[in-house]
């Protein structure tokens, strides 16, 4: 699986402004839910990646219609 700072992960895809996005989730210490950590955007041009971004604030979750956390 993915693994972030040593701790479990999940990305789940959606888009922003055309563009391929996931929300960022981690899993929590108690092991049940993976809590929301904002999004990751990929900016392309042509077939590569040029920019990765990272919004951190969940709010970002809610403007996509993702949830604040995972089971």
């Amino acid at each position: 699986g993915r693994r972030w700072r040593g701790q479990d992960l999940k990305l789940v895809p959606t888009r922003a402004n055309g563009q391929p996005a996931y929300g960022f989730y981690v899993q929590e210490p108690s092991g049940a839910v993976f809590g929301g950590h904002g999004m990751i955007v990929l900016t392309l041009e042509g077939d590569r990646i040029s920019a990765i971004t990272r919004f951190v604030g969940n709010e970002t979750l809610r403007e996509f219609g993702l949830p604040e956390a995972l089971d």
